[in-house]
């Protein structure tokens, strides 16, 4: 079988996608040389050094994350370049031909949207007609919502707001990163508790605080980035999976950063 570039591949990975290309995106090359010939590929969330670790010991030279290899949603690294963790790492990517490219926005434009189809796979969640990140849930409360999401997703250490007892049906979501204004949307929409990835404490998390003050009824879980991302990664290598045929593709599941 002919050999082919990392290039290459991501080419037709965002062709796939189906998803249209923003005039501004985080989706690019983080690290290393896309002329590379591809061994393999390694689908993560994050691509920490424990990932890149792993991904090396398999033979996978080409990285498919979520968020990028140098800690920044951008290509300024002027702070970090001069660190001895940024040669490091650099320095490990090198010595094995691993390129690292973010498959961010591609993956969150794609209709339906990679992450949330993933994390509702996981959680075995149907979402509403017509709305992806609205689920119906069986009656329970904010606790029990809590406690399913922390054993479906293996989640140690996520935070809630809001009363345990409070009665949960109607469930928002919004994975992975949540803008002020995202938040404070969903949070005065129709849903009981809103499940995000994680948001600014001074606003999100202290919005819903004042909403319950006043008197309104919600609740808010926080996951953490890697706990509401990881699934929705898990889809993205076996969608990959079903159409890349020129090399093995797997996934690399992250480890909870965070202890309680």
């Amino acid at each position: 079988m002919a050999e082919i570039t990392a290039l290459e591949l991501i080419q037709r990975i965002l062709a796939k996608t189906g998803a249209p290309n923003r005039p501004q995106t985080v989706d690019r090359v983080s690290a290393g040389d896309p002329t590379q010939a591809v061994t393999g590929v390694a689908v993560m969330a994050l691509a920490t050094m424990e990932g890149l670790n792993a991904a090396a010991a398999a033979g996978r030279n080409l990285v498919i994350t979520y968020d990028p290899a140098f800690w920044s949603t951008n290509d300024d690294l002027a702070q970090v370049k001069a660190q001895a963790l940024f040669a490091q790492k650099r320095d490990f990517l090198r010595a094995h031909s691993m390129v690292v490219f973010n498959l961010h926005d591609h993956w969150r434009d794609r209709m339906p949207d990679g992450i949330t189809t993933g994390m509702a796979q996981a959680l075995a969640w149907q979402p509403e007609t017509g709305t992806a990140n609205l689920f119906r849930r069986p009656q329970g409360t904010l606790l029990t919502l809590a406690q399913e999401l922390g054993a479906k997703l293996n989640d140690k250490t996520l935070r809630v707001v809001g009363d345990p007892a409070l009665p949960v049906s109607l469930v928002a979501t919004n994975f992975g990163d949540t803008s002020r204004a995202a938040g404070l949307a969903l949070l005065n929409g129709p849903c009981d508790a809103l499940v995000v990835g994680y948001a600014h404490e001074w606003e999100v998390v202290e919005y819903a605080q004042d909403m319950i003050s006043a008197g309104r009824k919600k609740g808010l879980v926080l996951l953490g980035q890697q706990a509401s991302v990881e699934s929705g990664m898990k889809y993205c290598a076996a969608w990959l999976a079903a159409f890349i045929k020129d090399v093995p593709v797997m996934h690399i599941p992250g480890s909870e950063p965070y202890w309680n």
